[in-house]
């Protein structure tokens, strides 16, 4: 086997579709670094299954297709072929016929990677099996080398460098099969475990069941008790309360009468209630007139109220400011006082000064100069700052007093607006809609419910008839379940002990021959006596002339079973197939249906009816040939056999036909029961339902008329309702209408004011921006005059301290002198604004005190209607207590009535429960009767005169106790004891079974191991031959060999040894790289000639060598290419020149490798010459 070409498309750099042609042993792959030529040992590893990243070069799984280039667009798809030459079936199994195999996998974008054989669809592991024992399978496959496996191998630990071994000496396969035997053992011994665990279970279980078994027929013999003497308590309740019911028909109507003379008191009460009512009306129309008085003068008073409210905050906000104005003008005589005191201060000062300043003042004029200069800047921004404080004053106080005239104005509108919203609020929710509505519904609903009163009456009549018929059609059901019932048992009683009797004669209860049929796939065939077919009369001569042979199984092609290892008690066997061809007449075949192997057998035998006959026509018989009559008397030519006598082995054909009848009786008789119990139980739900219908009618029914009582008082409450809504809803009106007037009058006032603050607002703003700039041209001119100082200061260093004193007191007194002016100036506005603010409040005084005469005169108006109005209210609530003492008497009446009402319908519903109840006793005596096979006649005729139902709850507590005594009770023992040890059975059957698997397995894991042991012993002892002849030829001398780490064959390592020409290393690790390598191709050479790979890919393994050591590399593999097929990929050129094959892998186009053949024997025969030069064949 050998590889015969390898194909790519998308698969890393190859994103053309490339073949790859390998026609020859010797190949080489060349090429510069990073052209592609490693990818096609990343393809071979793909394609055979790798999932290792790090061993395809690679991160993610799709970063084998190509991702494209500057120039190429990504693909979406990559796909490798490898193509093998399987001539010589190096491939067995399946594929040994072929002799062409191509492996191939494709992935796609999405993650769906799939593997080919032949072109058909496989699994990864298809593909492995494949190769098992090659050197291409498992983990450890030594058909492509590369350097760092070269290293990896030489330095492996024993137990890895035992894999490769193991995988030339093929037992790969050995070690997966020994794997899944292993698999199989455990799981077999788990199965083994739960066996047993099910056995003991069911073992424990058969106890339990025995017992239970014996405590469930007490417990039928005690329930069968206790259902007769729950009857006859049934019986004795229905006895006390058909007495109890008679008793209640008196007492009814008794109370009738009692109701008839409550209702005509009710009525007196009434036409009472209605007269006071009327006058309390009339009270309340007075009262809601003198009210709206009350209001309206309530409102004017509200807003004289208001008005004197604000014209009192005027003249408080008056008297403020002129307090604020009086402590400013003290404020500045205080400071004008104090500024008097320190300029004739100064003035002393300077004057004592000024005599010795005047020899500093000639030298220093200049600075003095420039000094004074700044100082009137300082003095002209200083009038000008005061000027503008003195005009902008009056402005911003305009702006002051007109916000709080805007404040009080919202405060005002708010009040209104709240009062708006409560009054409109009080409106909305006195909407007389809805009470207008509730009187519609009310006599609508009373009209309905007159309705209702009247349906229920001719509903309940109705529903008592059908609760009659309904009860009828449940005794007569009751009564046809109970007779299907018997037939039933009857029939599965019988059916099972014909089964039992069949399965006896058929042997289908022998376990040997169970236990072979079931080891042979052949369990639970049919026995021929239940397929064969007879006419009627013929029965007992068929059975008599097959006689064992009903027993026989039938099962399919019995000619391909295998003859050996038959039951010791013998087996016949008969095939299934059924002859529908006409037999001859006057044959047995003639009356059989079945098998055609058995009407072969009965062609031979007559049928004749008459017993004299038959024993005249057997003298004439040829040989082989019999007679049979229909009393199964059966002749020869020279022999007869009469009929056995024995019932359980004769009647085998009868008997099944009877058992067939049953199984259809059972079935029909079961649906039959099932039909009928799904209409009782319609019949029951119907009833039930039909009673619950009837409690709730009547429930309804008392409802409807205790709802029509309350309607109708309820409809007299809303008419009164509406009445007073309506009024007060007309008041409400008028009041809102006169809350818009004021609203709207005061929100135009707000709006002006607030337009001139907006005015007074924008002006202050523009005079607080004046006074920054003033503040700010101020604080510049200050700032000249003390850098001008400083200047003077650094210029007169020299003067003496009395110049500088007397500069600053000068200073000084000016600055007082101006602090003085304003001061005045200040004072003379202050005393001009506080005459305007006097004016202004003795202004407010005169419409102050008409506002004050104007609220008393109209609270007085408020007191006099208010005392009119509790005069108007005192009448009504006289008025309205001669209506609840009306209210009262109607109530009393109403409530005695509806007592009277009450205590009759309590009565009634007593008598409808004693008469429910008797008639639930009644039938539930009739079905405790029906289930316990008893009559309702006699359960009465056996009760006596003193018996009573606490003595028979005596005695069933009694029959209980036993009962409990029993303990828990299973029903179902009987046939749960039948069914555990069925299941008994057939647990120690699979017993047997998996005992004998496991030895089968642990045998095969025997031979397994014996095979392993011995192969990997020859592979070894072969292995090491060939690695000490190779060694010296790749070394020019030394030696090398393998041993063994331990003594078992199964697990232990191997161990690499190898000492180059004139070197004494004890240790692998002490060679050089070079050395290394030189010994791991020898090592791998050697398991090629051993177990040769289809072929043997090397990836620049001879980089570490020198070219004396290349020289002996190529040599042996030239010699080994015999027999095996090389595929290099060098740099080196003496490899280059082993080769018969050249492939170059190119990447002229970025990221896109492509492939470049040349055949070296062809290139030299069509060169012609030494030193023609090779013409180039490009193939891609």
């Amino acid at each position: 086997m050998r590889l015969s070409g390898l194909k790519l498309a998308g698969f890393k750099s190859f994103v053309d579709p490339t073949q790859l042609p390998l026609p020859s042993n010797l190949t080489s792959i060349v090429g510069p670094n990073g052209c592609g030529k490693s990818n096609i040992i990343d393809a071979v590893r793909w394609v055979l299954g790798e999932a290792s990243q790090k061993q395809l070069r690679t991160q993610d799984s799709d970063d084998v297709i190509f991702n494209g280039s500057k120039t190429r667009k990504p693909v979406g798809r990559a796909s490798v072929e490898l193509q093998f030459d399987n001539s010589d079936g190096q491939i067995g199994g399946a594929y040994a016929a072929y002799t062409d195999i191509a492996v191939r996998r494709e992935l796609t974008r999405d993650g769906n990677s799939q593997y080919y054989l032949n072109g058909r669809k496989c699994l990864k592991r298809d593909v492995t099996d494949l190769f098992l024992g090659t050197g291409l399978g498992g983990k450890n496959q030594y058909a492509i080398i590369e350097q760092g496996m070269v290293s990896r191998m030489i330095e492996a630990k024993p137990e890895e460098l035992r894999t490769w071994l193991e995988e030339a000496a093929g037992i790969s396969k050995y070690k997966d099969r020994r794997k899944e035997t292993e698999s199989r053992i455990r799981q077999t011994r788990e199965n083994l475990s739960r066996l047993n665990d099910m056995r003991v279970e069911i073992q424990s279980r058969l106890e339990v069941l025995r017992k239970q078994a014996a405590n469930a027929e007490k417990y039928k013999e005690f329930k069968q008790q206790e259902r007769a003497l729950k009857a006859e308590i049934l019986a004795l309740r229905e006895r006390g309360l058909e007495a109890d019911a008679k008793n209640h028909e008196g007492r009814i109507e008794e109370l009738e009468q009692a109701l008839e003379v409550a209702r005509a008191a009710v009525v007196t009460a009434q036409q009472g209630r209605e007269e006071a009512d009327a006058l309390r009306r009339g009270m309340q129309e007075k009262l809601n007139l003198e009210q709206t008085a009350v209001y309206e003068a309530e409102s004017a008073a509200s807003r004289l109220e208001q008005d004197l409210a604000h014209a009192r905050e005027m003249r408080a906000m008056r008297q403020r400011e002129l307090e604020q104005l009086d402590r400013a003008l003290a404020d500045l005589d205080r400071r004008r006082n104090q500024d008097q005191q320190r300029l004739e201060q100064a003035l002393q000062e300077v004057e004592q000064l000024e005599s010795q300043a005047e020899s500093a003042d000639r030298h220093h004029s200049e600075a003095k100069g420039n000094l004074a200069r700044s100082e009137e800047s300082v003095q002209a921004e200083q009038t000008r700052w005061d000027e503008f404080s003195a005009s902008s004053e009056q402005p911003l106080f305009d702006t002051e007093g007109e916000r709080v005239r805007v404040q009080s104005l919202e405060r005002a509108q708010f009040q209104l607006e709240e009062r708006y919203k409560r009054l409109a609020a009080e409106s909305s929710g006195l909407d007389a809609g809805p009470i207008q509505a509730s009187l519609f519904d009310a006599d609508a609903e009373l009209a309905k419910l007159e309705a209702d009163v009247n349906d229920g009456q001719a509903e309940l009549a109705s529903l008592d008839k059908d609760l009659a018929s309904l009860r009828e059609q449940r005794a007569a059901l009751d009564g046809s379940l109970h007779e299907s019932r018997q037939m039933l048992q009857s029939a599965r009683g019988r059916l099972s002990s014909l089964e039992t009797l069949q399965q006896s004669a058929l042997r289908q209860d022998d376990a040997e021959l169970a236990g072979w049929l079931r080891s042979r796939d052949l369990a639970g065939r049919p026995r021929l006596g239940q397929h064969l077919k007879v006419e009627a009369g013929w029965e007992a001569a068929v059975e008599h002339v097959l006689d064992g042979l009903l027993q026989a199984p039938l099962i399919e092609h019995v000619a391909g079973l295998a003859t050996q290892d038959w039951p010791k008690a013998g087996v016949v066997l008969i095939d299934s197939r059924v002859d529908d061809s006409e037999a001859p007449a006057g044959t047995l075949a003639a009356q059989v249906r079945g098998p055609a192997a058995v009407r072969d057998f009965l062609r031979s035998v007559y049928c004749i009816a008459d017993s004299a006959e038959a024993a005249t026509r057997a003298a004439s018989l040829a040989p082989g040939e019999s007679i049979v009559t229909p009393d199964a008397v059966w002749r020869g030519r020279d022999w007869v056999r009469a009929p056995r006598t024995d019932a359980a082995k004769s009647g085998v054909i009868a008997r099944e036909q009877i058992i067939q009848q049953l199984r259809n009786q059972v079935e029909e008789l079961a649906e039959a029961i099932g039909t009928r119990e799904v209409q009782l139980n319609d019949v029951r739900t119907q009833q039930q339902q039909a009673e619950e219908q009837r409690r709730n009618v009547s429930a309804r029914f008392e409802q409807a008329r205790s709802r029509q009582s309350q309607r109708m008082a309820f409809r007299q409450a809303q008419a009164v309702r509406l009445e007073q809504t309506q009024a007060r809803i007309a008041a409400l009106v008028r009041d809102i209408d006169g809350l818009k007037a004021q609203r709207e009058q005061q929100a135009a006032e707000l709006t002006a004011s607030r337009e001139k603050l907006l005015n007074l607002e924008g002006v202050a703003q523009r005079l607080r921006e004046e006074r920054i700039q003033h503040q700010q041209s101020l604080i510049r001119a200050r700032d000249a005059v003390t850098r001008n100082r400083a200047l003077l200061t650094q210029a007169a260093q020299t003067e003496n301290q009395v110049q500088i004193q007397l500069a600053s007191r000068r200073s000084h007194v000016a600055a007082l002198n101006q602090t003085a002016h304003d001061l005045e100036g200040s004072r003379e506005q202050l005393v001009a604004d506080r005459a305007q603010r006097a004016e202004d409040a003795v202004e407010l005084e005169a419409p102050l005190a008409d506002r004050q005469a104007q609220a008393e005169t109209a609270r007085a108006a408020v007191d006099a209607a208010r005392e009119v109005m509790r005069a108007a209210r005192l009448a009504l609530e006289t008025a309205e207590l001669s209506v609840g003492q009306g209210a009262h008497g109607f109530r009393e009446a109403e409530s005695a009535k509806d007592q009277a009402q009450d205590r009759l319908q309590q009565a009634r519903i007593e008598f409808e429960n004693l008469r429910a109840r008797r008639e639930g006793y009644a039938q539930q005596l009739a079905d405790a009767c029906r289930d316990g096979g008893m009559e309702r006649e006699a359960v009465f005729a056996g009760l006596t005169e003193d018996a009573t139902a606490e003595i028979w709850e005596e005695k069933i507590a009694g029959l209980g106790r036993r009962i409990d005594r029993l303990g828990a009770i299973n029903l179902a023992a009987i046939q749960e004891l039948e069914e555990a040890e069925g299941r008994e059975k057939y647990l120690g059957d699979q017993w047997a079974d998996l005992t004998g698997a496991l030895d089968t397995l642990e045998e095969a894991i025997r031979k397994i191991d014996a095979e392993t042991k011995e192969r990997f012993k020859d592979t070894f002892d072969k292995v090491d031959t060939i690695f000490r002849d190779r060694f010296p030829k790749l070394f020019g001398g030394g030696e090398a060999y393998l041993e063994l780490t331990g003594d078992d064959l199964l697990d232990t390592g191997v161990r690499v040894m190898a000492r180059p020409p004139g070197k004494r290393n004890s240790s692998i690790q002490m060679l050089s790289g070079g050395e290394k390598a030189m010994t791991a191709v020898a090592l791998l050479l050697g398991l090629f000639q051993l177990n040769p790979a289809p072929f043997c890919l090397m990836d620049e393994v001879d980089a570490p060598l020198d070219d004396a050591n290349v020289a002996r590399y190529c040599e042996v593999v030239r010699e080994m290419s015999q027999n095996v097929q090389f595929i290099i990929i060098t740099h080196n050129k003496i490899t280059m020149e082993l080769a018969n094959q050249l492939h170059g892998v190119t990447m002229q186009e970025p990221g896109v490798s492509r492939l470049v053949s040349v055949d070296v024997q062809q290139a030299v025969e069509l060169a012609g010459a030494a030193d023609s030069k090779p013409e180039v064949e490009q193939t891609s």
